[in-house]
């Protein structure tokens, strides 16, 4: 666990929190919540953060207010949930990071588990999303009070990677997440743990050779500056969830609870039309910049994860089989 200070952590705010309480609204505010994030102003998961700050405050009649955080300006998003027990923070957008907490959440990230967008949404509203979201509260303190849909994650390079030949010894950033590291090492990559924030940087120095994510976080995060090729590998698709500090949320009154989760399920049918019309706009946009779009052959890299978890997360074994079923 890393130690965060309360005075590291209010330099961190004080470096970039990009929507900070008007006077007159945090005089009348009862409760502020402070709500972070990994992601660009422009991106889906921001516009929807912003939302729900709006919700919350109407339902509550100001009582309630959400101060919005992007870019990482409270800090990474390991840092972010570390910080929400301490009160340093409320909400974030989060997923796999969450497993080093409960482990069970490793399920929904092995790669070519799921099909398509609409065998996620059926796992997300299934009894076995249930069941990881219970361990989430009670493992991590942390409430899922909404999900937002992702894109397939895509490997981004400076060459092309058609073949699982090319992606041998190819360094990628990965989120620190072990379900993560152990397919693409089990594919022949070489991959490194790094916060979102430390990838742009990296590319661009040569310290990795490429990352993987979805149009949308490879679109706002610029990526297309330092990456010339987009490989089509599609590996993981994922929801991810908006989470509150399950200790934070119990200490509202019961009227601001309700308002605080009606606001999210709102927000999360706000973000998802955002998500819809945005990613084929995406794709075109990135083609527009200047990625080049590359098929890659997905049979090796399906053959090659196949006893990932078998072997090194048997405790999955069932959940994971459940998912490929639904």
């Amino acid at each position: 666990m890393l130690n965060i200070s309360r005075r590291q952590f209010g330099g961190m705010v004080g470096m970039g929190a990009a929507a900070t309480l008007l006077p007159h609204r945090r005089a009348k505010a009862q409760e502020v919540l402070r709500f972070s994030h990994i992601a660009a102003e422009d991106n889906t998961w921001h516009l929807g953060a912003l939302e729900f700050a709006r919700l919350v405050e109407e339902k509550t009649d100001g009582e309630v207010v959400v101060e919005v955080f992007p870019n990482s300006s409270l800090g990474t998003e390991r840092e972010t949930l570390e910080g929400i027990p301490l009160g340093l923070a409320d909400l974030t957008i989060t997923s796999d990071s969450m497993a080093q907490w409960a482990p069970s959440i490793l399920a929904m990230s092995h790669a070519f588990l799921f099909r398509d967008s609409e065998h996620v949404l059926r796992f997300m509203e299934s009894e076995i999303a249930r069941g990881i979201e219970q361990d989430v509260i009670n493992q991590a303190r942390l409430r899922p009070i909404a999900y937002f849909l992702r894109g397939p994650r895509y490997l981004t390079s400076s060459r092309p990677v058609r073949t699982i030949d090319d992606a041998q010894g190819f360094k990628l950033r990965v989120p620190n997440v072990p379900m993560f590291v152990a397919d693409w090492s089990a594919i022949g990559a070489n991959p490194t743990p790094m916060a979102f924030a430390e990838v742009f940087g990296a590319m661009q120095q040569g310290v990795i050779d490429g990352q993987e994510n979805p149009f949308a976080l490879i679109h706002s995060a610029k990526f297309y500056e330092v990456q010339s090729h987009l490989n089509l590998t599609a590996h993981v698709r994922q929801a991810i969830y908006v989470v509150i500090g399950e200790d934070r949320l119990m200490s509202l009154s019961e009227p601001h609870q309700e308002a605080v989760l009606s606001a999210a399920a709102e927000m999360q049918d706000y973000e998802r039309q955002l998500f819809l019309d945005a990613e084929g706009r995406l794709e075109t946009e990135l083609q527009e910049l200047g990625m080049e779009f590359v098929p890659t052959e997905l049979g090796p890299f399906r053959e090659a994860v196949a006893n990932v978890v078998e072997e090194q997360f048997p405790e999955l074994a069932d959940a994971v089989a459940a998912i490929g079923e639904l």
